[in-house]
């Protein structure tokens, strides 16, 4: 599973669409069980790891569960921010030390707060992981966190939010989700606000790092050719000598039922934005994979309509977000926004209301279901699947189900989730309202 925001363009040579009645299918069988994945604890901690021998880049990724559950209005963007902070300083590696030793080896790391879980990693070559990790984990276990450190991470991440709040793609994702999410946990936001990050202060962030970062709260994922023995050894001198608290990871509460609104915003530019969001089943139902379908079927009615036949807009699609409550939507930028609309609204009917060609939907899947794949060839991709499959589905082994769940939607299946779901849709426009002449 993916947090890709944006579906795959598929395309059928055969009409998706027809009159007639729709065929049932077979589910078709799966690939051979996966023997070179395990799952172990070490000191608490839960590890998931897979070996690959044929390639020498390995990839680690720390999950700190919780996400948008773990913080308040003011303390959004915490975690980020502590995290940011350690790459100026940590007890074995002060100042500017923990960046230049990080550097020497090429390693690349990344952070990623979500709403779900922050995931702190990196990528590198096999050879290199103790170095890396040495750094890696005293940046977890032991940032120093001081006024300075806070403050060029401080800048970093400001710099980012007023990139956010301010670029239209960027700040209609953010009306969008206010819209949706309205009293939720999902409605704050995990990378910080510019007024939350201000408020932050260093003790803020120790008292956070004291409470917070116990090893019940994450999950490794580790993807390469390393052995089971040096995992091990590497957590259980670190991080497995973190308190481990009290913390169970359970799925969020869900989205509120709302009715449908426009949540609006004016600017006087040439360039308008609509994006739709809806919420879809959870992953552990077997809607969840028809929903899944139904919004990349509409990512391509949306192009056909929008942008290929009339050519008003330079992106029209359904992103659809993967996470405990997934999220589809329709998005377009336009200088027309008010024939745009009505598109929207025919693309999403279309589903709801029309007889899927099964044997379209066939090749539609298995165009969707390799680039897919071939898209989450990577060990950092690999480690994400994985993490997916355990935090979402509660077993890293079903997520090698993926390809065979999306094989078995029947059309039927796909006019009940787009009846079902697409129905309660939350708007957001950014740009000339008298552009909409009313059409809201």
């Amino acid at each position: 599973m993916s947090s890709r925001r944006t579906p795959i363009l598929c395309a059928a040579a055969l009409p998706l669409f027809w009159g007639g009645a729709g065929s049932g299918g077979v589910a078709r069988s799966g690939p051979a069980p996966d023997t070179l994945t395990v799952a172990y604890d070490v000191a608490g901690l839960r590890v998931i790891q897979r070996i690959n021998r044929a390639s020498e880049v390995v990839a680690v990724r720390l999950y700190l569960l919780g996400g948008a559950r773990q913080l308040t209005e003011r303390t959004a963007g915490i975690e980020a921010l502590l995290l940011r902070s350690s790459e100026y300083g940590t007890a074995q590696f002060p100042d500017e030390t923990a960046r230049r030793a990080m550097a020497r080896t090429g390693s690349v790391v990344s952070l990623e707060p979500e709403v779900d879980w922050t995931v702190f990693g990196f990528t590198g070559l096999a050879r290199d992981l103790d170095a890396v990790w040495r750094v890696f984990a005293d940046r977890v276990t032991h940032p120093a966190l001081s006024e300075r450190a806070v403050a060029q991470a401080r800048g970093k991440l400001l710099s980012r939010a007023r990139t956010r709040y301010s670029n239209p793609d960027e700040r209609i994702r953010i009306l969008a989700t206010a819209a949706l999410f309205q009293d939720h946990p999902y409605a704050l936001d995990p990378e910080g606000t510019e007024a939350s990050l201000a408020a932050l202060t260093p003790a803020d962030l120790q008292a956070y790092g004291r409470d917070q970062l116990v090893t019940s709260r994450m999950l490794l994922v580790v993807v390469g050719n390393v052995e089971r023995a040096q995992v091990e050894s590497l957590v259980g001198a670190t991080l497995g000598q973190l308190p481990h608290g009290a913390y169970q990871w359970t799925l969020p509460p869900p989205a509120p039922e709302l009715k449908p609104h426009w949540l609006v915003e004016h600017r006087a530019i040439p360039t308008n934005y609509i994006l739709a969001y809806f919420t879809g089943p959870p992953p552990t139902s077997r809607g969840y994979w028809a929903f899944r379908l139904a919004t990349a079927l509409l990512s391509s009615e949306l192009h056909r309509m929008v942008r290929s036949e009339r050519s008003l807009s330079y992106a029209a699609f359904a992103p659809f977000i993967d996470q405990a409550i997934p999220v589809g939507g329709a998005y377009a930028s336009t200088p027309k926004p008010q024939q745009v609309l009505p598109l929207m609204t025919a693309a999403i009917e279309t589903l709801q209301f029309s007889q899927l060609d099964y044997f379209a939907l066939s090749r539609f899947v298995d165009s969707f279901a390799f680039d897919y794949l071939a898209e989450n060839a990577s060990a950092a991709d690999q480690a994400e699947f994985l993490a997916r499959a355990d935090l979402y589905l509660g077993d890293y082994r079903l997520g090698d189900e993926f390809v065979k769940r999306l094989r078995s939607v029947r059309p039927t299946e796909i006019r009940a989730v787009a009846s079902g779901y697409m129905r309660r849709i939350q708007y957001a426009y950014l740009g000339d309202t008298v552009r909409m002449r009313g059409h809201w």
